[in-house]
Protein backbone atom coordinates (compact mmCIF):
# COMPACT_ATOMS: atom_id res chain seq x y z
CA UNK A 1 0.00 0.00 0.00
CA UNK A 2 1.45 3.38 -0.99
CA UNK A 3 2.04 5.85 1.81
CA UNK A 4 0.05 9.10 1.76
CA UNK A 5 2.78 10.81 3.78
CA UNK A 6 6.07 8.89 3.89
CA UNK A 7 7.53 11.57 6.17
CA UNK A 8 4.91 11.00 8.87
CA UNK A 9 6.77 9.82 11.97
CA UNK A 10 3.67 9.11 14.04
CA UNK A 11 -0.11 8.99 13.60
CA UNK A 12 -1.85 12.25 14.46
CA UNK A 13 -5.20 13.73 15.38
CA UNK A 14 -6.20 17.28 14.42
CA UNK A 15 -9.26 19.21 15.58
CA UNK A 16 -10.74 21.37 12.82
CA UNK A 17 -13.73 22.29 14.97
CA UNK A 18 -14.96 22.09 18.57
CA UNK A 19 -11.51 23.17 19.77
CA UNK A 20 -12.18 25.35 22.79
CA UNK A 21 -15.85 25.69 21.76
CA UNK A 22 -18.94 23.49 21.82
CA UNK A 23 -19.93 23.23 18.14
CA UNK A 24 -18.38 22.45 14.75
CA UNK A 25 -17.11 18.95 15.55
CA UNK A 26 -14.51 17.86 12.99
CA UNK A 27 -11.62 15.51 13.86
CA UNK A 28 -9.07 14.23 11.35
CA UNK A 29 -7.25 10.99 12.19
CA UNK A 30 -4.19 10.30 10.00
CA UNK A 31 -1.54 7.66 9.59
CA UNK A 32 1.07 7.24 6.88
CA UNK A 33 -1.41 5.05 5.01
CA UNK A 34 -4.88 6.42 5.64
CA UNK A 35 -7.00 9.40 6.59
CA UNK A 36 -10.41 9.27 8.25
CA UNK A 37 -12.59 12.20 9.30
CA UNK A 38 -14.77 11.80 12.40
CA UNK A 39 -17.78 14.17 12.18
CA UNK A 40 -18.20 17.27 10.03
CA UNK A 41 -20.52 19.50 12.02
CA UNK A 42 -21.79 23.05 11.83
CA UNK A 43 -20.63 25.95 13.94
CA UNK A 44 -23.67 27.38 15.71
CA UNK A 45 -24.52 30.56 17.57
CA UNK A 46 -24.18 34.17 16.46
CA UNK A 47 -24.26 34.95 12.70
CA UNK A 48 -20.50 35.45 12.61
CA UNK A 49 -20.09 31.93 13.99
CA UNK A 50 -22.43 30.42 11.41
CA UNK A 51 -20.58 32.17 8.57
CA UNK A 52 -17.52 30.07 9.47
CA UNK A 53 -19.32 27.06 8.02
CA UNK A 54 -18.74 28.32 4.47
CA UNK A 55 -14.96 27.99 4.89
CA UNK A 56 -14.05 24.29 4.72
CA UNK A 57 -11.09 23.15 6.83
CA UNK A 58 -7.71 22.68 5.10
CA UNK A 59 -8.32 19.01 4.37
CA UNK A 60 -7.89 17.28 1.01
CA UNK A 61 -11.34 15.69 1.05
CA UNK A 62 -10.65 13.72 -2.12
CA UNK A 63 -7.92 11.81 -0.24
CA UNK A 64 -10.09 10.85 2.73
CA UNK A 65 -10.68 7.11 2.96
CA UNK A 66 -13.89 7.47 4.93
CA UNK A 67 -15.99 9.73 7.13
CA UNK A 68 -17.37 8.31 10.38
CA UNK A 69 -20.27 10.03 12.13
CA UNK A 70 -20.88 9.83 15.87
CA UNK A 71 -24.52 10.99 15.73
CA UNK A 72 -27.08 13.09 13.86
CA UNK A 73 -26.92 16.42 15.72
CA UNK A 74 -26.10 19.25 13.33
CA UNK A 75 -23.01 20.34 15.29
CA UNK A 76 -21.62 16.90 14.37
CA UNK A 77 -23.21 16.20 10.96
CA UNK A 78 -24.42 19.55 9.62
CA UNK A 79 -21.73 20.04 6.94
CA UNK A 80 -21.80 16.51 5.55
CA UNK A 81 -23.93 17.83 2.69
CA UNK A 82 -20.84 19.69 1.43
CA UNK A 83 -18.75 16.54 1.01
CA UNK A 84 -19.47 15.76 -2.64
CA UNK A 85 -18.72 19.35 -3.66
CA UNK A 86 -15.44 19.12 -1.74
CA UNK A 87 -14.36 16.05 -3.68
CA UNK A 88 -15.17 13.25 -1.23
CA UNK A 89 -16.75 10.14 -2.70
CA UNK A 90 -16.12 7.48 -0.06
CA UNK A 91 -18.30 5.81 2.57
CA UNK A 92 -19.92 7.64 5.50
CA UNK A 93 -19.99 5.14 8.37
CA UNK A 94 -22.84 5.41 10.90
CA UNK A 95 -24.93 3.33 13.28
CA UNK A 96 -28.21 1.80 12.14
CA UNK A 97 -30.44 4.36 13.89
CA UNK A 98 -28.31 7.28 12.69
CA UNK A 99 -28.68 6.03 9.11
CA UNK A 100 -32.44 6.55 9.47
CA UNK A 101 -32.10 10.04 10.94
CA UNK A 102 -29.32 11.53 8.84
CA UNK A 103 -31.00 11.88 5.40
CA UNK A 104 -33.88 13.85 6.90
CA UNK A 105 -31.55 16.00 8.99
CA UNK A 106 -29.53 16.94 5.90
CA UNK A 107 -32.59 17.68 3.75
CA UNK A 108 -34.09 19.80 6.54
CA UNK A 109 -30.81 21.67 6.83
CA UNK A 110 -30.78 22.33 3.07
CA UNK A 111 -34.34 23.67 3.25
CA UNK A 112 -33.49 25.94 6.19
CA UNK A 113 -30.48 27.39 4.35
CA UNK A 114 -32.61 28.39 1.36
CA UNK A 115 -35.33 29.79 3.62
CA UNK A 116 -32.77 31.98 5.40
CA UNK A 117 -31.51 33.37 2.08
CA UNK A 118 -35.09 34.19 1.04
CA UNK A 119 -35.80 35.80 4.42
CA UNK A 120 -32.68 37.91 4.17
CA UNK A 121 -33.68 39.11 0.70
CA UNK A 122 -37.16 39.97 1.93
CA UNK A 123 -35.86 41.68 5.06
CA UNK A 124 -37.55 39.14 7.32
CA UNK A 125 -34.46 37.30 8.59
CA UNK A 126 -34.74 36.12 12.21
CA UNK A 127 -33.37 38.75 14.59
CA UNK A 128 -33.59 39.82 18.18
CA UNK A 129 -32.44 42.67 20.38
CA UNK A 130 -32.39 43.06 24.14
CA UNK A 131 -33.85 46.47 24.97
CA UNK A 132 -34.01 46.27 28.78
CA UNK A 133 -32.51 46.13 31.37
CA UNK A 134 -29.57 48.38 30.54
CA UNK A 135 -26.81 45.96 31.55
CA UNK A 136 -28.13 43.31 29.11
CA UNK A 137 -28.79 45.59 26.14
CA UNK A 138 -27.34 44.20 22.95
CA UNK A 139 -27.72 45.09 19.31
CA UNK A 140 -29.67 43.15 16.71
CA UNK A 141 -28.56 39.62 15.94
CA UNK A 142 -29.77 39.87 12.34
CA UNK A 143 -27.29 39.09 9.58
CA UNK A 144 -25.50 42.05 7.96
CA UNK A 145 -24.54 39.94 4.94
CA UNK A 146 -26.58 37.32 3.11
CA UNK A 147 -26.31 33.85 4.64
CA UNK A 148 -24.43 31.29 2.57
CA UNK A 149 -26.05 28.17 1.12
CA UNK A 150 -23.64 25.37 1.97
CA UNK A 151 -25.48 22.66 0.05
CA UNK A 152 -28.83 21.94 -1.57
CA UNK A 153 -31.29 19.07 -1.61
CA UNK A 154 -29.47 17.27 -4.43
CA UNK A 155 -26.24 17.46 -2.45
CA UNK A 156 -28.01 16.09 0.61
CA UNK A 157 -29.48 13.22 -1.41
CA UNK A 158 -26.12 12.47 -3.01
CA UNK A 159 -24.43 12.30 0.37
CA UNK A 160 -27.23 10.15 1.81
CA UNK A 161 -26.35 7.50 -0.78
CA UNK A 162 -22.82 7.32 0.68
CA UNK A 163 -24.12 6.34 4.12
CA UNK A 164 -23.22 2.85 5.32
CA UNK A 165 -24.68 1.51 8.57
CA UNK A 166 -22.50 -0.97 10.43
CA UNK A 167 -23.30 -3.25 13.39
CA UNK A 168 -22.52 -2.15 16.93
CA UNK A 169 -19.28 -3.30 18.59
CA UNK A 170 -17.99 -5.16 15.49
CA UNK A 171 -14.87 -4.19 13.55
CA UNK A 172 -15.43 -2.90 10.03
CA UNK A 173 -12.61 -2.59 7.49
CA UNK A 174 -12.23 0.83 5.86
CA UNK A 175 -10.56 1.70 2.56
CA UNK A 176 -6.96 2.66 3.22
CA UNK A 177 -6.28 0.15 5.98
CA UNK A 178 -7.95 1.54 9.11
CA UNK A 179 -10.80 -0.30 10.72
CA UNK A 180 -13.62 1.08 12.85
CA UNK A 181 -16.18 -0.02 15.39
CA UNK A 182 -18.95 1.80 17.23
CA UNK A 183 -19.75 1.78 20.96
CA UNK A 184 -23.00 3.04 22.46
CA UNK A 185 -22.63 6.57 23.90
CA UNK A 186 -26.04 6.99 25.64
CA UNK A 187 -26.51 10.51 24.22
CA UNK A 188 -29.31 10.34 21.63
CA UNK A 189 -30.66 7.34 19.76
CA UNK A 190 -27.91 5.99 17.52
CA UNK A 191 -25.14 8.05 19.13
CA UNK A 192 -21.78 6.29 19.20
CA UNK A 193 -18.22 6.58 20.37
CA UNK A 194 -15.95 5.84 17.40
CA UNK A 195 -12.94 3.56 17.80
CA UNK A 196 -10.36 3.52 14.99
CA UNK A 197 -7.46 1.11 14.65
CA UNK A 198 -4.52 1.84 12.35
CA UNK A 199 -1.09 0.43 11.59
CA UNK A 200 2.19 2.22 12.33
CA UNK A 201 5.71 0.75 12.28
CA UNK A 202 4.30 -2.76 12.21
CA UNK A 203 2.13 -2.21 15.29
CA UNK A 204 -1.61 -1.51 15.64
CA UNK A 205 -2.67 1.66 17.43
CA UNK A 206 -6.13 2.73 18.51
CA UNK A 207 -7.82 6.08 18.98
CA UNK A 208 -11.29 6.51 20.46
CA UNK A 209 -13.41 9.59 19.68
CA UNK A 210 -16.01 9.79 22.42
CA UNK A 211 -18.61 11.79 20.54
CA UNK A 212 -21.10 13.28 22.98
CA UNK A 213 -21.25 11.29 26.22
CA UNK A 214 -24.67 10.92 27.80
CA UNK A 215 -25.48 10.80 31.52
CA UNK A 216 -25.22 7.49 33.37
CA UNK A 217 -28.73 7.74 34.79
CA UNK A 218 -30.37 8.30 31.40
CA UNK A 219 -33.85 6.80 31.91
CA UNK A 220 -34.44 6.31 28.18
CA UNK A 221 -31.29 4.96 26.51
CA UNK A 222 -29.17 1.86 26.97
CA UNK A 223 -25.93 2.01 28.95
CA UNK A 224 -22.52 3.12 27.69
CA UNK A 225 -20.11 0.71 26.06
CA UNK A 226 -16.31 0.60 26.20
CA UNK A 227 -13.70 -1.32 24.20
CA UNK A 228 -12.04 -4.27 25.90
CA UNK A 229 -8.74 -2.38 26.24
CA UNK A 230 -7.78 1.24 26.59
CA UNK A 231 -6.97 3.06 23.34
CA UNK A 232 -3.62 4.76 22.78
CA UNK A 233 -5.41 8.12 22.57
CA UNK A 234 -8.88 9.31 23.60
CA UNK A 235 -10.50 12.34 21.96
CA UNK A 236 -13.02 13.26 24.63
CA UNK A 237 -15.79 15.84 24.83
CA UNK A 238 -15.94 18.01 27.95
CA UNK A 239 -19.07 20.12 27.37
CA UNK A 240 -20.07 19.90 31.03
CA UNK A 241 -16.57 19.31 32.37
CA UNK A 242 -17.02 22.22 34.80
CA UNK A 243 -20.62 21.52 35.86
CA UNK A 244 -22.36 19.11 38.21
CA UNK A 245 -26.00 18.37 37.38
CA UNK A 246 -28.37 16.46 39.62
CA UNK A 247 -30.90 14.46 37.58
CA UNK A 248 -33.04 13.70 40.64
CA UNK A 249 -33.33 17.40 41.43
CA UNK A 250 -34.15 18.05 37.77
CA UNK A 251 -36.98 15.51 37.81
CA UNK A 252 -38.42 17.00 41.00
CA UNK A 253 -38.22 20.50 39.54
CA UNK A 254 -39.78 19.37 36.26
CA UNK A 255 -42.63 17.63 38.09
CA UNK A 256 -43.25 20.71 40.24
CA UNK A 257 -43.42 22.97 37.18
CA UNK A 258 -45.90 20.66 35.47
CA UNK A 259 -48.03 20.12 38.61
CA UNK A 260 -48.29 23.91 39.03
CA UNK A 261 -49.30 24.34 35.39
CA UNK A 262 -51.95 21.61 35.62
CA UNK A 263 -53.37 23.04 38.84
CA UNK A 264 -53.40 26.67 37.68
CA UNK A 265 -54.05 26.36 33.97
CA UNK A 266 -50.65 27.69 32.89
CA UNK A 267 -49.18 27.34 29.41
CA UNK A 268 -45.69 25.84 29.34
CA UNK A 269 -43.33 26.55 26.44
CA UNK A 270 -40.33 24.24 26.19
CA UNK A 271 -37.64 25.17 23.63
CA UNK A 272 -36.30 21.76 22.60
CA UNK A 273 -33.76 20.13 20.35
CA UNK A 274 -35.63 17.75 18.07
CA UNK A 275 -33.28 14.80 18.61
CA UNK A 276 -32.68 13.95 22.24
CA UNK A 277 -34.19 16.64 24.43
CA UNK A 278 -37.66 16.32 22.90
CA UNK A 279 -37.73 12.55 23.53
CA UNK A 280 -36.47 12.97 27.10
CA UNK A 281 -39.27 15.40 27.90
CA UNK A 282 -41.82 13.16 26.18
CA UNK A 283 -40.78 10.34 28.45
CA UNK A 284 -41.18 12.51 31.56
CA UNK A 285 -44.65 13.63 30.46
CA UNK A 286 -45.56 10.00 29.71
CA UNK A 287 -44.49 9.05 33.24
CA UNK A 288 -46.67 11.77 34.73
CA UNK A 289 -49.58 10.68 32.55
CA UNK A 290 -49.28 7.08 33.74
CA UNK A 291 -49.26 8.41 37.31
CA UNK A 292 -52.52 10.25 36.64
CA UNK A 293 -50.92 13.67 37.12
CA UNK A 294 -51.88 15.25 33.78
CA UNK A 295 -55.66 14.79 33.83
CA UNK A 296 -56.87 16.88 30.84
CA UNK A 297 -53.59 18.78 30.43
CA UNK A 298 -52.57 18.41 26.77
CA UNK A 299 -49.01 18.19 25.45
CA UNK A 300 -48.11 19.28 21.91
CA UNK A 301 -44.90 18.13 20.21
CA UNK A 302 -44.38 20.94 17.69
CA UNK A 303 -41.50 19.65 15.56
CA UNK A 304 -41.67 17.35 12.57
CA UNK A 305 -38.07 16.30 13.17
CA UNK A 306 -38.84 15.44 16.81
CA UNK A 307 -41.79 13.33 15.67
CA UNK A 308 -39.47 11.49 13.28
CA UNK A 309 -36.85 11.08 16.02
CA UNK A 310 -39.39 9.45 18.32
CA UNK A 311 -40.44 7.08 15.55
CA UNK A 312 -36.84 6.03 14.89
CA UNK A 313 -36.22 5.51 18.60
CA UNK A 314 -39.27 3.27 18.86
CA UNK A 315 -37.94 1.16 15.97
CA UNK A 316 -34.76 0.36 17.92
CA UNK A 317 -35.83 -1.06 21.30
CA UNK A 318 -32.41 -2.66 21.89
CA UNK A 319 -30.96 0.86 22.16
CA UNK A 320 -33.28 1.64 25.07
CA UNK A 321 -32.77 1.36 28.82
CA UNK A 322 -34.16 -1.83 30.43
CA UNK A 323 -37.46 -0.28 31.57
CA UNK A 324 -38.42 1.33 28.24
CA UNK A 325 -37.19 -1.77 26.42
CA UNK A 326 -39.53 -3.98 28.44
CA UNK A 327 -42.40 -1.61 27.62
CA UNK A 328 -41.62 -1.89 23.90
CA UNK A 329 -41.52 -5.68 24.10
CA UNK A 330 -45.02 -5.53 25.67
CA UNK A 331 -46.20 -3.49 22.71
CA UNK A 332 -46.19 -0.20 24.63
CA UNK A 333 -44.18 2.92 23.85
CA UNK A 334 -42.35 4.78 26.62
CA UNK A 335 -43.03 8.01 24.69
CA UNK A 336 -46.77 7.64 24.02
CA UNK A 337 -49.57 8.85 26.27
CA UNK A 338 -53.19 9.92 25.66
CA UNK A 339 -52.58 13.64 26.09
CA UNK A 340 -49.80 13.79 23.46
CA UNK A 341 -50.36 15.44 20.08
CA UNK A 342 -47.65 15.17 17.41
CA UNK A 343 -47.68 18.16 15.05
CA UNK A 344 -46.03 17.99 11.65
CA UNK A 345 -47.09 21.18 9.84
CA UNK A 346 -46.98 24.94 10.32
CA UNK A 347 -50.76 25.18 10.14
CA UNK A 348 -51.11 22.73 13.02
CA UNK A 349 -48.60 24.80 14.98
CA UNK A 350 -50.44 28.05 14.31
CA UNK A 351 -53.73 26.46 15.42
CA UNK A 352 -52.30 26.34 18.96
CA UNK A 353 -52.98 30.08 19.21
CA UNK A 354 -56.67 29.28 19.64
CA UNK A 355 -56.11 27.14 22.73
CA UNK A 356 -57.24 28.65 25.99
CA UNK A 357 -56.11 27.34 29.34
CA UNK A 358 -53.19 25.20 30.35
CA UNK A 359 -51.09 23.06 28.03
CA UNK A 360 -47.46 22.25 27.26
CA UNK A 361 -45.79 22.96 23.93
CA UNK A 362 -42.46 21.32 23.10
CA UNK A 363 -41.16 23.31 20.14
CA UNK A 364 -37.89 23.65 18.22
CA UNK A 365 -35.39 25.10 18.23
CA UNK A 366 -33.55 24.64 21.52
CA UNK A 367 -31.61 27.92 21.25
CA UNK A 368 -34.75 29.95 20.33
CA UNK A 369 -33.03 31.09 17.12
CA UNK A 370 -35.47 29.63 14.59
CA UNK A 371 -38.43 27.33 14.23
CA UNK A 372 -41.87 27.37 15.85
CA UNK A 373 -40.60 28.32 19.31
CA UNK A 374 -39.94 31.86 18.03
CA UNK A 375 -43.56 32.20 16.96
CA UNK A 376 -44.81 30.87 20.30
CA UNK A 377 -42.56 33.28 22.20
CA UNK A 378 -43.89 36.23 20.22
CA UNK A 379 -47.43 35.10 21.04
CA UNK A 380 -46.83 34.58 24.77
CA UNK A 381 -43.86 36.55 26.13
CA UNK A 382 -46.32 39.15 27.48
CA UNK A 383 -48.67 36.53 28.94
CA UNK A 384 -48.36 36.24 32.72
CA UNK A 385 -50.09 32.86 32.52
CA UNK A 386 -47.24 31.38 30.47
CA UNK A 387 -43.95 29.86 31.63
CA UNK A 388 -40.97 29.46 29.30
CA UNK A 389 -39.08 26.45 30.63
CA UNK A 390 -35.41 26.01 29.72
CA UNK A 391 -33.98 22.55 30.25
CA UNK A 392 -30.50 22.91 28.79
CA UNK A 393 -27.51 25.04 27.85
CA UNK A 394 -28.13 28.27 25.95
CA UNK A 395 -25.44 29.66 23.64
CA UNK A 396 -24.03 33.07 24.47
CA UNK A 397 -25.70 35.67 22.27
CA UNK A 398 -28.89 33.64 21.82
CA UNK A 399 -32.41 34.80 22.65
CA UNK A 400 -32.72 31.91 25.09
CA UNK A 401 -29.60 33.03 26.95
CA UNK A 402 -30.94 36.60 27.13
CA UNK A 403 -34.24 35.45 28.61
CA UNK A 404 -32.46 33.29 31.17
CA UNK A 405 -30.23 36.20 32.16
CA UNK A 406 -33.21 38.44 32.88
CA UNK A 407 -34.13 40.35 29.72
CA UNK A 408 -37.32 42.30 30.44
CA UNK A 409 -37.94 43.89 27.03
CA UNK A 410 -36.88 42.44 23.68
CA UNK A 411 -37.44 42.96 19.98
CA UNK A 412 -37.88 39.69 18.09
CA UNK A 413 -38.15 39.74 14.29
CA UNK A 414 -39.00 43.41 14.49
CA UNK A 415 -41.75 42.97 17.10
CA UNK A 416 -41.22 44.49 20.53
CA UNK A 417 -42.33 42.50 23.57
CA UNK A 418 -42.28 43.00 27.32
CA UNK A 419 -41.24 39.82 29.10
CA UNK A 420 -44.15 39.30 31.48
CA UNK A 421 -44.19 35.52 31.34
CA UNK A 422 -42.42 33.41 33.92
CA UNK A 423 -38.92 32.20 32.99
CA UNK A 424 -38.07 28.88 34.58
CA UNK A 425 -35.06 26.61 34.43
CA UNK A 426 -34.96 22.86 34.95
CA UNK A 427 -31.25 22.16 35.10
CA UNK A 428 -30.12 18.59 34.68
CA UNK A 429 -32.44 17.28 31.95
CA UNK A 430 -29.61 16.90 29.50
CA UNK A 431 -28.32 14.51 26.89
CA UNK A 432 -24.81 15.48 27.98
CA UNK A 433 -23.19 13.94 31.02
CA UNK A 434 -21.98 16.31 33.72
CA UNK A 435 -18.50 16.42 35.25
CA UNK A 436 -19.09 13.32 37.38
CA UNK A 437 -20.54 11.39 34.41
CA UNK A 438 -17.54 12.30 32.25
CA UNK A 439 -15.10 11.17 34.95
CA UNK A 440 -17.06 7.96 35.42
CA UNK A 441 -16.99 7.32 31.66
CA UNK A 442 -13.22 7.85 31.58
CA UNK A 443 -12.83 5.43 34.48
CA UNK A 444 -14.81 2.78 32.60
CA UNK A 445 -11.88 1.59 30.48
CA UNK A 446 -10.19 -1.63 31.64
CA UNK A 447 -6.94 0.33 31.91
CA UNK A 448 -6.60 4.07 32.41
CA UNK A 449 -5.87 5.81 29.08
CA UNK A 450 -2.55 7.63 29.16
CA UNK A 451 -3.28 10.34 26.57
CA UNK A 452 -6.39 12.47 26.11
CA UNK A 453 -7.35 15.27 23.70
CA UNK A 454 -10.22 17.44 24.94
CA UNK A 455 -12.78 18.88 22.54
CA UNK A 456 -16.32 20.26 22.75
CA UNK A 457 -15.77 22.51 25.73
CA UNK A 458 -15.35 26.21 26.35
CA UNK A 459 -12.17 27.38 28.07
CA UNK A 460 -13.51 26.96 31.62
CA UNK A 461 -14.74 23.44 30.90
CA UNK A 462 -11.50 22.44 29.24
CA UNK A 463 -9.20 23.81 31.92
CA UNK A 464 -11.21 22.49 34.84
CA UNK A 465 -11.69 19.04 33.38
CA UNK A 466 -8.07 18.87 32.22
CA UNK A 467 -6.92 19.30 35.81
CA UNK A 468 -9.24 16.50 36.94
CA UNK A 469 -7.86 14.07 34.34
CA UNK A 470 -4.17 14.97 34.54
CA UNK A 471 -3.45 12.52 37.35
CA UNK A 472 -1.89 9.09 37.55
CA UNK A 473 0.27 9.65 34.51
CA UNK A 474 -2.45 10.78 32.09
CA UNK A 475 -1.31 13.46 29.64
CA UNK A 476 -4.09 15.86 28.63
CA UNK A 477 -3.97 17.98 25.46
CA UNK A 478 -6.20 20.97 24.75
CA UNK A 479 -5.06 21.81 21.21
CA UNK A 480 -5.96 24.92 19.28
CA UNK A 481 -7.91 24.74 16.04
CA UNK A 482 -5.78 22.96 13.44
CA UNK A 483 -3.02 22.00 15.88
CA UNK A 484 -2.03 18.32 15.39
CA UNK A 485 -1.45 15.94 18.30
CA UNK A 486 0.84 12.99 17.60
CA UNK A 487 0.26 9.60 19.22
Amino acid sequence: MASLDPMMTSPKVTLFGAAGEVTGSCTLVESAFSRVLVDFGMFQGAPEQELRNAEPPPIDFAKLDAVVLTHAHVDHCGRLGMLSRLGFNGPIIVSDATSELLPRVLRSSATLQFVRVEEHGAGTAPSFEVLEPAHLVQSSRARDVPPVVLFGHRDADRVAKMVRAIPWSAWHELPGGMRVRLHHACHVVGAASVELELEHDGARRRVLCSGDIGPFNNPLLAAHQWPERAPDLVVMECTNGHRSLREQDAVRTFDAVVHDAVANGRRLLFPVFALGRAQQLQQHFARLSRDGALDGFQVYLDSGMAVHGATVLERHPRLLAPGPQRMMLRGESPLEFPQLHRLTSRSQSEDLRSIRGGCAILAGSGFCDAGPIVRHLLDHLEDEGTSVVFTGFQLEGSLGRALLEGATRVRVNGHERRVRCRIERVEGVSGHGDREDLLRWFAGFPQRPTRVVLNHGIADARSGFSAALATDGTTVHAPALGEPVLF
